[in-house]
């Protein structure tokens, strides 16, 4: 399903949004060869990834061989929009924030479940990094606290743009 929106500016920051549609229409979905595997990098952390940990998601190091693979996802288009981001899991689970957390689950088929796991891209104040803000809460965004990844609204704060800051790198697995 194919959902364009106006462009706008990312909350509390006068940041024009970056047009994603082009990157996100490149994306397929995981059961298309085409879909790019891909990791998350903490930008302030570079030794840390997202990574699955059951259902929870943490920012952890990925040194072993299953958590390279925990740390792999299938970036395809947003469940809920496409010029935006979902994130799949290798046991076809997506990343959805659920209660301020970042959780893996299975798709319910909600539209709900569709908004929770749709994130999109915003431009970070680190060059080559992003900011991945919530779809059904706009000015909130992903962030590392404690090695957990929450969804917190946007802070004016050097800590806050450098927890919310990642690169999408080439998938370890």
């Amino acid at each position: 399903m194919s959902r364009t929106g106006a462009a706008s500016r990312v909350a509390g920051t006068g940041e024009p949004r970056p047009d994603a549609s082009k990157a996100a229409a490149q994306q397929g979905t995981s059961s298309n060869p085409a879909a790019l595997h891909r990791s998350v990098r903490s930008l302030n952390r570079p030794d840390r990834y997202w990574q699955t940990n059951g259902g929870d998601l943490k920012l952890g190091p990925a040194t072993s061989p299953a958590a390279r693979s925990a740390a792999t996802f299938s970036l395809v288009k947003g469940l809920a929009k496409s010029g935006c981001y979902s994130f799949e899991t290798a046991d076809g689970d997506y990343l959805r924030h659920r209660n301020g957390l970042l959780h893996a689950e299975h798709d319910d088929g909600s539209r709900l479940f569709e908004q929770d796991a749709t994130f999109c891209p915003r431009p970070s104040s680190f060059t080559g990094a992003t900011m991945l803000e919530s779809l059904n809460r706009p000015g909130r965004f992903l962030r590392h606290q404690d090695s957990r990844l929450v969804l917190d609204p946007y802070q004016n704060t050097d800590l806050y743009r450098a927890d919310s800051a990642f690169l999408l790198v080439d998938g370890l697995a």
